[in-house]
């Protein structure tokens, strides 16, 4: 009979777990997905790689341009570009969320992040560029510019 009771007790517990499952929004069955597996994979690894990153100062503007490049194997979607302006104290002055170009990145496709500070003030000194997911958590990246660049020039 023990035996019995406790083959009903884990059938009700399993089927209690799928029915939570169940009910659960989507972005947290797969927020809780996510977790388990940077868990089960030891650490948390890079999505995507930022391939290219360059500013200019043109027309009063100053433009700052990236790409990104998908390299899993599955689609990753929904990625924002963070990008933080310091002033020459080093002080954070302000920070912009930038659209990519693509909502969905393929695998081995690239992105492009643009963001134009219209009218220029000479009172931020620099610049840091992160990603995210739009429902709030950071992307690991590999930054491989100095691996594919073909400029001989310092």
């Amino acid at each position: 009979m023990d035996i019995g009771r406790a083959v009903i007790l884990t059938v009700g517990v399993i089927a209690l777990t799928g029915v939570t499952l169940v009910l659960l929004p989507q972005n947290t069955v797969e927020k809780i997905a996510a977790r388990l597996e940077s868990r089960h994979n030891g650490a948390e690894y890079e999505k995507i790689a930022l391939i290219y990153l360059a500013d200019e100062f043109t027309d009063g503007a100053f433009r700052i341009r990236g790409i990104i490049r998908n390299i899993t194997d599955a689609p990753t979607e929904r990625i924002d570009g963070v990008v933080r302006l310091y002033n020459r104290q080093r002080a954070l002055m302000e920070t912009v969320v930038v659209r990519l170009d693509k909502d969905i990145i393929a695998p081995n496709d690239f992105a492009r992040l643009e963001l134009t500070v219209p009218k220029y003030n000479e009172g931020f000194a620099g610049y840091a560029v992160e990603f995210k997911l739009r429902e709030g958590g950071g992307v690991p990246y590999k930054d491989i510019r100095g691996q594919i660049s073909h400029n001989t020039n310092p």
